[in-house]
């Protein structure tokens, strides 16, 4: 077999695993009341979900924090304490802009299949690792630049790395996200996309 299908099929098991775990399961009915009164229905779901754009808003606010963590991941390793300022700038804008990135993905959420939600638990759980450790990392830095900020920058970076490969899995392979319904039936239905 070779390597790159053996990886896929690990990847595969490991997915489908995580689908079907009686813990997460546990965990999503837990979840499943408070979520749904906050953010199941109504204008804030709408909104957070990015209903009035017709596309799904929490990929497009996840990019900001993710971003903000991998540059100062980079900066930490490649200029260390000469780049504390900036490190420090934009462990701060990952901290301030995980909040909406994570309640547009419990308005998502909400919305899901059983799988799906066992899942989002994973993911969510990793995002919030990734949260406290970038809080902890801004709070470091203001007394300067450190390897202990760095090494909570890079906590954080590869809880959102791993957090979005499970954030890809529901949306590519269990097909979840808000859509577009007019797009969808003309655009990916039928094959054509007419103005």
């Amino acid at each position: 077999m070779p390597a790159a299908h053996a990886a896929t099929t690990s990847t595969t098991a490991f997915m489908e695993r995580l689908e079907q775990s009686e813990s997460l399961g546990r965990a999503a009915e837990e979840m499943a009341k408070p979520m749904g009164s906050l953010l199941g229905e109504g204008p804030v779901s709408d909104a957070l979900r990015g209903r009035p754009l017709g596309h799904a808003l929490h990929p497009v606010l996840v990019q900001v924090p993710i971003g903000a963590v991998l540059s100062a991941a980079v900066l930490d390793v490649v200029q260390g304490r000469k780049a504390q300022a900036q490190s420090r700038l934009l462990m701060g804008l990952a901290w301030v802009t995980l909040a909406p990135a994570a309640l547009s993905g419990w308005a998502e959420w909400v919305h899901a299949d059983e799988r799906t939600q066992r899942v989002g638990i994973a993911h969510a759980g990793l995002n919030a690792t990734a949260a406290v450790a970038s809080a902890l990392s801004y709070l470091t830095r203001r007394r300067g630049w450190s390897p202990a900020a760095a090494a909570l920058t890079g906590v954080a970076a590869a809880a959102l790395s791993a957090g979005g490969v499970l954030g890809g899995h529901m949306s590519l392979v269990r097909k979840y996200a808000s859509h577009d319904r007019p797009s969808d039936s003309e655009g990916v239905t039928k094959g054509r996309f007419d103005g």
